[in-house]
């Protein structure tokens, strides 16, 4: 029996996501085909410098990769963060997300120093309303 998967997602553990961050990996085929880690920030960890939750981040990647065979990591941030919140002051929606950008290719920078042959996918989901209902995931 194969145990492997092509991806592995990396995701905010914010409830409110739960149900759509879902949705959209059935519609990508990911479900079946993925190994997710949730925290509180997803790629935030990594690029922040925060050894501590950047090895734990790299270990669950390797762990993925040799384990389970996984060659493309996703990372999946999304609009109104609690973890940037509590990091930040930002004045604008758009300030956040620029912010939230670099730090998503910094993580890939990052992951692609230990993982030079994965692929790394940055996706954000925008959040047209407070409660997570409406979400519109856009690959960056």
């Amino acid at each position: 029996m194969s145990h492997k998967c092509r991806s592995i997602l990396i995701h905010c553990m914010d409830f409110r996501l739960i149900d759509k961050t879902r949705e959209w990996m059935y519609n990508n085929k990911l479900i079946g085909d993925c190994d997710v880690v949730s925290v509180a920030g997803a790629g935030k960890e990594i690029a922040d410098n925060a050894n501590l939750g950047r090895e734990l981040l790299l270990k669950q990647i390797a762990t993925a990769c040799s384990l389970h065979c996984a060659n493309r990591i996703i990372l999946l941030h999304h609009s109104d963060c609690g973890a940037y919140k509590n990091s930040y002051s930002f004045s604008t929606a758009d300030e956040e997300k620029e912010k939230q950008s670099h730090d998503m290719t910094e993580a890939s920078r990052i992951i692609k120093e230990r993982f030079s042959s994965v692929e790394i996918l940055k996706v954000w989901a925008q959040m047209k309303d407070a409660e997570g209902r409406n979400v519109e995931f856009v690959e960056l």
